[in-house]
């Protein structure tokens, strides 16, 4: 499978697009182009999925105009995969690592919260990030939420590696994966950090691929983690967001494919007429604020999909649980349940958690 990897970009603020680019004309050859993508043998078929994709994109789209859709599709790095193939390169591994003990914070349903937080505009989020081709969302949705919390406590932003997860991670009950770009969760990442911190990201460069773990110099440090109680719950996930920081999450992806921007309802449509798709939860990533109608979730595809990196997830699902029917897919340990009940759009009130006790270090950390 051939897969581009896109540089961030500065993060935005606004709330939507101006809408769908128009992709009348808009061909294979000039898709190859845009996304810096080269083929060989498997030139055919990959024009054969685009062109099938870029047809569903047109449909969406044209709904969408039509004032039938809240989001609406576009043309990225994957739009050149089957659903099978994105469903692969995800390999979200992520989720309540269950083999440790969870320190739990009851978040309270009484407090009246702003009707907005977006904690990209309180200068404590740093550009979007690109995981590429390794599966270690899980890792860059700790290391981003170390990142908030460091400058929440510190007032100093820094831009912290996710290599270092990667690399030094240890999940022997295969919490999520088996570690690395095989998968594992924040859990296992925030405990990591808490005792041997976290290095700078021009101290550790992500290779985007398994690397030895090593000795690096720590730059931040936790103290623990808590994870946001009641599960499934809409008022917890707003209080955490409105009174703590930005909240590392844990979602059903596979509908994200071609996200090109809006108010996604992509998994709470497939799974309100049947479906189970939307309710797989697969991938990590950091919820940053919400408004009455929508969560801000920051991804690590890249700036170039979604909104500029972003997602706005549909709150007209939170009163509503869905079944996900294949928990080793990501959301836990040995042994895994044959199902879990998981709560809001594509499962993003389920599983929510974020580091505790941030400072910044400068001592060396022998790993």
């Amino acid at each position: 499978m051939m897969r581009s990897l896109l540089s961030a970009l500065a993060v935005a603020t606004a709330a939507a697009t101006s809408g769908p680019k128009d992709l009348d004309g808009y061909s294979f050859d000039a898709y190859a182009v845009e996304f810096g993508k080269t083929y060989g043998v498997e030139r055919a078929p990959r024009k054969a999925i685009f062109e099938d994709n870029l047809k569903k994109i047109h449909a969406h789209n044209r709904a969408y105009r039509a004032g039938n859709h809240t989001w609406f599709m576009s043309v990225n790095m994957f739009a050149d995969l089957t659903v099978l193939e994105f469903r692969q390169f995800q390999k979200k591994r992520n989720g309540p690592a269950w083999g440790l003990q969870h320190p739990v914070e009851v978040m309270s349903a009484g407090l009246k919260n702003p009707d907005t937080i977006d904690w990209r505009k309180k200068g404590v989020v740093t550009p979007v990030k690109n995981q590429g081709g390794c599966g270690s969302c899980w890792a860059f949705s700790a290391t981003e939420s170390m990142e908030s919390h460091l400058a929440i406590a510190t007032g100093d932003l820094k831009v912290l590696a996710p290599q270092a997860y990667v690399n030094c991670v240890q999940d022997p009950k295969q919490c999520g994966g088996t570690g690395g770009c095989k998968g594992a969760t924040m859990e296992l990442a925030f405990n990591m950090s808490k005792t041997k911190g976290l290095p700078l990201e021009s101290d550790l460069p992500y290779k985007g691929q398994d690397e030895p773990c090593s000795p690096y110099n720590a730059a931040a440090k936790n103290t623990g983690y808590v994870k946001i109680s009641p599960v499934n719950s809409a008022a917890a996930l707003e209080t955490a967001l409105a009174t703590k920081g930005p909240i590392s999450v844990t979602v059903a992806a596979e509908t994200w494919q071609v996200y090109g921007g809006g108010i996604f309802t992509g998994c709470t449509q497939d799974m309100m007429t049947g479906g189970r798709l939307g309710a797989d939860l697969d991938h990590g990533v950091q919820a940053v604020g919400y408004t009455q109608e929508y969560w801000i979730v920051r991804n690590s595809w890249g700036a170039s999909w979604g909104e500029e990196g972003f997602i706005y997830l549909s709150r007209k699902a939170d009163d509503k649980t869905f079944t996900d029917g294949s928990p080793s897919d990501g959301v836990a340990c040995k042994p895994v349940p044959k199902k879990q009940t998981v709560g809001g759009e594509c499962g993003v009130l389920f599983d929510t958690s974020y580091p505790t006790g941030l400072s910044a270090v400068s001592s060396e950390v022998v790993v």
